[in-house]
């Protein structure tokens, strides 16, 4: 399996508005990023779920200049690792919202809009107070 049919199930998600991840049936345990087997039994018997609405801000960086075509209006912007720790996971995505004002444990939720090219892609913003996004 190469990389790109490894993140086809990921790629199918975003275009139904999903974000998805690797649950392995004989295990129970989710992965990011995709493999061709379970990381944790070996398991080739894996399928895609979607995940939680919300994950907690491990860590970021601001991108302050940026060559990226689409991007160039954005600076600065975050770059966070968000984590679900219930499921031991963590990803990478773009913050929307001021850099300046992120902490640590911040819940985000997530939402795919379409990127630079058209495709879809996971954005990133923070869950207001009392839950909402």
């Amino acid at each position: 399996m190469t990389q790109i049919e490894d993140l086809q199930g990921y790629r199918d998600g975003l275009a139904r508005g999903e974000l998805c991840c690797q649950l392995c049936e004989a295990c129970g345990e989710r992965q990011w990023p995709p493999r061709p087997a379970c990381v944790h039994c070996r398991s080739f018997d894996l399928r895609w779920v979607v995940l939680p609405d919300s994950a907690a801000l491990f860590t970021w960086t601001v991108v302050a200049r940026t060559r990226l075509a689409g991007f160039e209006e954005k600076v600065p912007y975050a770059v966070g690792v968000l984590e679900y720790p219930e499921h031991e996971l963590r990803l990478v995505g773009r913050l929307d919202t001021d850099p300046d004002r992120l902490e640590v444990g911040e819940r985000f939720s997530w939402t795919v809009e379409p990127s630079v090219d058209g495709s879809p892609q996971p954005v990133w913003r923070p869950v207001a107070a009392g839950g909402a996004a």
